[in-house]
This record gives C-alpha cells, sequence and structure tokens, in this order.
C-alpha cells in the first residue's frame, strides 16, 4: 500500500466517521440515517479495489467501536463493528463495470443489511424487546432495512447526479493517477 493510498483511505475513514455523527434520523433501538457515510466508507472499495475496501471498512468499524459501542454480546460487537462495514468493501467486486459507483454501492449496502439483520437477531437473542406480534428474523429484516434502506435512497439520489458523478470520478481519477 503506497502513500497515496493510505492517505485516501485514512481520509475516507475519518470523513466516514465525522459523518456519521451527523445524523438525519435516529432510530429508537439503534441504527440511524447519516449524511452519506455509508457511500464515503464504500469509496476505498470502489476506488482500489474489495481488499483495501475490506480493511478500511474494518478499520472504520473499529473506531465506530471505540467512539461509542454498544456491548450486549461479542456475537453481536462481531456483527455491529467488524463485519458490518468491511462487508462494505464488496463495492470493490464491480469497481470496473459501468456505473460501478451505484452498483458497487447498492450491493455493498445489501451486504451490510444482512449483517445488520443477523445482528439485530443477537440483540433479540439478549433480552431486547421486539415489536408486538413479530417473529425475530422479520423484525430484524424491516427494523435495519428501514434505516439502512433510508439512508441508501438518499445516497443512491445523491450520486446519480450528474455533478456529484462526475466528481465523484474526478476523485477516483485523482487518487490512482499520479
Amino acid at each position: 500500500m503506497n502513500i497515496r493510498k493510505m492517505t485516501v483511505c485514512s481520509l475516507c475513514i475519518a470523513l466516514a466517521c465525522i459523518l456519521s455523527m451527523i445524523k438525519l434520523y435516529q432510530f429508537p433501538f439503534g441504527g440511524s440515517v447519516t449524511l452519506l457515510s455509508m457511500l464515503v466508507i464504500t469509496l476505498p472499495a470502489w476506488i482500489y479495489g474489495p481488499n483495501t475496501g475490506i480493511l478500511s471498512g474494518l478499520l472504520y468499524g473499529m473506531l465506530q467501536f471505540v467512539l461509542g459501542p454498544t456491548v450486549i454480546s461479542i456475537p453481536q460487537v462481531l456483527l455491529d463493528y467488524v463485519l458490518a462495514f468491511s462487508v462494505m468493501g464488496i463495492a470493490g467486486f464491480v469497481s470496473n463495470r459501468k456505473n460501478s459507483l451505484v452498483k458497487g454501492y447498492a450491493l455493498a449496502v445489501i451486504g451490510r443489511w444482512i449483517i445488520a439483520t443477523l445482528a439485530g437477531l443477537a440483540w433479540v437473542a439478549a433480552g431486547t424487546t421486539i415489536w408486538e406480534g413479530w417473529n425475530p428474523l422479520p423484525y430484524s429484516m424491516v427494523y435495519n432495512g428501514a434505516y439502512i434502506g433510508a439512508e441508501a435512497v438518499l445516497t443512491l439520489v445523491v450520486i446519480s447526479m450528474p455533478p456529484m458523478k462526475k466528481a465523484l470520478e474526478h476523485v477516483k481519477n485523482s487518487a490512482i493517477n499520479n
């Protein structure tokens, strides 16, 4: 990993942390819609590929844990902090395709939703109350899908705007080329 790559990844991790603190909506039992933090943590994968993206996501998750952990069990910590953000690196698997950022971001968000759903099951197993009449799996799928999906839709709208697409392509080109 060269200095430029480390710098870009570090900036993405730092910016994602800052943006994660700007909550557009905070859900009552955890999870929030932030100001595009999932997009920013996906950028290292989109720019450099899945390995760099997974490592950046892992480091981001560890930093999120340090900044404000919620711990109920070891499986929950692994799912909520390690895997939930490491999975954002799968965006790199489509980084050389047409509309790669949109496709990669969507793929990463689906991965994050799956991990968050599993983490939700860990919360339920630890005694967290769920909506009356709901089974744990559908509850976790809907609850986590609400905040992850809301931010995903907002982000997909933003990154589909021509000026934003152009700006992000410029960032990618600058991060790769000398």
